[in-house]
């Protein structure tokens, strides 16, 4: 794109879209740096942004970096919007998987198709058409993802597939089942009890990522590891948690950091999220408990992975993680730079053990 347009920045778009707002800042943070240097302004746009008018500040930036809802509720503004709608030539969908989700799906469907209407409604210029980029580590039928991008049936879109073999990191994924004999929320309390072993058995002293259903369960997972766990931190990983520490006013964190464990969900203020994935990702905390939304958020691999149960609330009762978010989260196993390989444990029901 820069090379097609480096003589004419102010004339076309690119909008990228992933589900997660953490994961929009990441992306804002990392190409506000790369991008910039060679002309292209970038700018996030979420619910957590606090602008008023976005189609008048959208016109001085040319990569802008949103969630489905948001762009959603930016386009439906036909008349004010509707020049930055022509002017988008490259369109990047982040977890595109996300299309499969009951509730959200709908609003990436809508975008997509709202979208993908720009080519039949303007003139081509220069022989360029909009593009579509959509990616994700989990999706199944990515053929059927690639036919529904498609504008022209007759040129139909390109897909590559990754198989397990091609993994950086080889992942070795360990099922285990624990007999169930009360509730779903009872079951989760004891599994709880069951971390300490596995995580002396296959951590090696590496960074180690529980995933929780609940924010309590993250909580209530963490005051337990506390006391179960001992974790030595060099002089300088406890001056590190210590400079990172005076950036938020949470007791409870700053006492669990002392231990070389923290936790992370989405009811924390966005800094105190942001001190808890600096910290683990620089080696600070060997232990990060989080909710399964992590996995589509940040990202933060681990050593060692553990999905301490395979269901989750939801509104009256309790469901089952769909293979999408299992996948999800065993692919945070394994950090390519500095791990040959990683293990991924799923704790669950007996019954539900394959």
């Amino acid at each position: 794109m820069l090379g097609k347009f480096s003589d004419n920045l102010q004339n076309f778009k690119i909008i990228y879209v992933a589900p997660i707002k953490a994961l929009c800042s990441e992306r804002h943070e990392d190409w506000k740096n790369k991008f910039t240097v060679h002309g292209l302004k970038c700018i996030e746009i979420t619910g957590d942004s606090e602008v008023l008018d976005y189609v008048s500040l959208i016109t001085d930036y040319q990569l802008i970096i949103t969630t489905p809802e948001k762009w959603d509720s930016l386009t439906k503004k036909c008349q004010e919007f509707k020049y930055q709608m022509y002017m988008v030539k490259l369109f990047l969908i982040d977890e595109v998987h996300l299309i499969n989700d009951g509730i959200r799906g709908a609003t990436l469907e809508t975008i997509v198709s709202r979208i993908k209407l720009i080519p039949k409604i303007r003139p081509k210029i220069n022989d360029f058409t909009l593009r579509f980029i959509a990616v994700s580590a989990t999706v199944t039928n990515v053929e059927d993802i690639a036919k529904w991008l498609t504008n022209d049936q007759n040129d139909s879109a390109h897909y590559l597939k990754s198989s397990e073999d091609e993994r950086p990191v080889k992942l070795q994924k360990i099922v285990l089942g624990y007999n169930y004999k009360t509730s779903s929320f009872k079951f989760d309390f004891d599994l709880t009890y069951k971390l300490k072993p596995l995580i002396r058995q296959y951590s090696n002293g590496r960074p180690t990522l529980i995933f929780c259903s609940t924010r309590k369960s993250v909580e209530f997972t963490c005051s337990i590891l506390v006391k179960d766990i001992t974790i030595s931190l060099s002089d300088d990983k406890q001056r590190c948690i210590n400079e990172f520490s005076k950036e938020i006013n949470n007791k409870k964190m700053k006492e669990m950091f002392k231990f070389g464990i923290g936790f992370h969900h989405a009811g924390m203020s966005i800094k105190e999220r942001s001190v808890v994935e600096n910290l683990f990702c620089n080696g600070c905390l060997n232990i990060l408990i989080a909710t399964s939304t992590l996995a589509m958020g940040v990202n933060l691999p681990a050593h060692l992975v553990i999905i301490k149960s395979t269901e989750y609330y939801s509104f009256n009762g309790y469901k089952e993680y769909n293979e999408c978010q299992i996948l999800q989260m065993v692919g945070r196993a394994g950090r390519p730079q500095f791990d040959s390989t990683a293990t991924a444990i799923i704790m669950t029901k007996t019954s539900m053990k394959v």
